[in-house]
């Protein structure tokens, strides 16, 4: 496991960076056990996740750093899963030469890319357009990963009151979304 970046290795973020990595360290480690990592490549992961975010702290603005840093951890778990195919099938004695031929990308073309990041700024924005309560329930259930009932607890209202919000907050955003790709047809999200 890399070793974590040390607060003077930050900069001068007036602290920001350093409390949001705080912050999301748990969460992300939560989001990567969710998707069935084995607890110690989660672990490695997040780490990792963590230190690669630091690249791109000074670049990025602060609101767009968590969405970075899940689409670094989720890009991180599918080269693992890549290098441990390719470990596997040179145990089993493929010939590289035949498979290296007959291969065909599947990474994203920069295309995609671009249209990727333009649909992530779009979701931020239309996930800060929301009315507080939706948007604060929406964020504990879809990236935190949080129960209805643990949201409840934490926010102090009923579960069907969350259950109500996310609802509202999904009408909201797929109105959004239609409204803009009635706008921009050429626009894929």
């Amino acid at each position: 496991m890399p070793d974590s970046p040390r607060p003077s290795e930050w900069g001068q973020d007036d602290g920001r960076l350093e409390r949001f990595v705080r912050e999301r360290q748990q969460p992300l480690l939560r989001f990567l056990l969710r998707m069935n990592v084995p607890e110690h490549d989660a672990q490695d992961i997040a780490q990792e996740s963590m230190v690669r975010l630091l690249r791109y702290s000074r670049s990025e603005p602060a609101e767009a750093w968590q969405a970075l840093l899940y689409r670094i951890a989720i890009n991180l778990l599918r080269d693992r899963k890549r290098r441990s195919a390719t470990e596997q099938e040179r145990r089993s004695g493929v010939d590289f030469g035949v498979v290296a031929n007959e291969a065909v990308s599947h990474e994203p073309s920069p295309e995609q890319h671009a249209s990727h990041r333009q649909a992530l700024v779009r979701m931020q924005a239309a996930v800060q357009q929301l009315p507080q309560r939706c948007r604060e329930v929406y964020l504990l259930h879809r990236i935190e990963g949080m129960t209805y009932p643990e949201i409840a607890r934490r926010s102090g209202v009923s579960a069907k009151a969350v259950e109500k919000n996310i609802s509202r907050a999904l009408r909201l955003l797929r109105e959004q979304f239609e409204a803009t790709s009635a706008r921009n047809p050429d626009d894929v999200i």
